[in-house]
């Protein structure tokens, strides 16, 4: 599925911020806001745009992520779909994603500690420990959202890619608060106006909380999930075992990370491996060669460098799920 060039610019803008009004991006992009409405429609339709939404630094609320990564054994599509949804039913679990090599499904659980992280990951063992085998754990301690700049030529330089995780911090979220984050998580190009007629609260207030939430850099930014898969590439996710590592060459691997603009997400981890790294590549003959360079620039390093490829991304991404049953109540996805 072909994009035209106007289309790349608008994904591209609305890649930036999806809270970007249509007058905006159709004025970056040489279109009227008409005409910028039906394409992003259109984008939607395609099953190129997905959802819009809200990077919430969960570890400012003092929670870690943990990514448990596993494969099926004797399971059928109808165990599965009833495995999926049991994890997209619990309030802690952010990320479900299906992949393929080592793996078949990985998932996001959000906790406090270990010890609540354990309490989760063994209730979804408790329930599924034959289908589900050869588990893996990372905990996340550093997460970063990159754009997708191979779209158009000469992306801006300005930008400073969104950060979760590092050390939790507890930053105190009033009622308020709380159901703002919820509301805009998945649903971030939702109008203040709309906004205020779900949680009864003046457009005004609203307006100055989201302000405060950003300049506490709870919310990182607000992110459009483009499925690249729809427009012919390739997504995959490097696993990077890692020897030596210093601050120093931690930095420079986050520098190249953000130079290279198939490389769309970084995790710095702990557990089995080191980094997780998400790509968008047109086949395995250019994820070669990335993985090549990649071993070039950091032969001292790198240990070994496998990779999963991403079937759905994020079949599930939620940084904010503590209230998603709620959710059902306003009617908002």
């Amino acid at each position: 599925m072909e994009l035209d060039i106007k289309d790349r610019k608008i994904l591209a803008e609305i890649d930036l911020n999806a809270r970007e009004t249509f007058q905006q991006i159709g004025k970056k992009v040489g279109l009227s806001k008409e005409t910028t409405i039906n394409r992003v429609k259109n984008l939607e339709k395609r099953g190129i745009i997905k959802r819009y939404t809200t990077l919430v630094n969960f570890a400012k609320l003092g929670y870690t992520g943990y990514a448990v990564y596993a494969r099926y054994e004797n399971i059928n599509e109808k165990l599965k779909d009833n495995l999926i949804r049991y994890l997209k039913g619990i309030p802690e679990v952010y990320w479900i994603a299906l992949v393929g090599g080592r793996f078949d499904i990985a998932f996001g659980i959000m906790a406090k500690s270990v010890f609540e992280f354990n309490r989760l990951y063994y209730g979804v063992l408790t329930k599924y420990r034959d289908p589900l085998v050869d588990h893996k754990i990372a905990i996340r301690a550093e997460l970063r959202q990159h754009k997708k700049d191979y779209l158009i030529d000469n992306p801006p330089s300005t930008f400073h890619p969104p950060f979760f995780g590092k050390e939790p911090e507890i930053e105190e979220l009033d009622e308020l608060d709380s159901k703002i984050l919820s509301m805009l998580s998945n649903n971030a190009r939702i109008s203040i106006i709309d906004l205020s007629s779900i949680l009864k609260t003046p457009p005004s207030t609203l307006s100055l909380r989201i302000k405060n939430l950003e300049k506490r850099k709870i919310i990182q930014g607000y992110y459009t999930y483009i499925r690249s898969q729809k427009y012919g590439l390739e997504s995959y996710r490097l696993l990077l075992k890692l020897t030596n590592m210093d601050e120093r060459t931690r930095n420079k691997l986050f520098e190249y990370i953000n130079s290279n603009p198939r490389m769309i997400l970084a995790i710095e981890t702990v557990g089995e491996w080191n980094f997780e790294l998400t790509m968008e590549v047109e086949n395995q003959e250019q994820l070669q060669k990335e993985i090549n360079k990649l071993r070039d620039n950091f032969q001292k390093i790198i240990n070994e460098v496998e990779f999963l490829i991403m079937f759905e991304d994020d079949l599930v991404y939620d940084p904010y799920p503590l209230r998603k049953k709620e959710r059902k109540i306003y009617k908002v996805k």
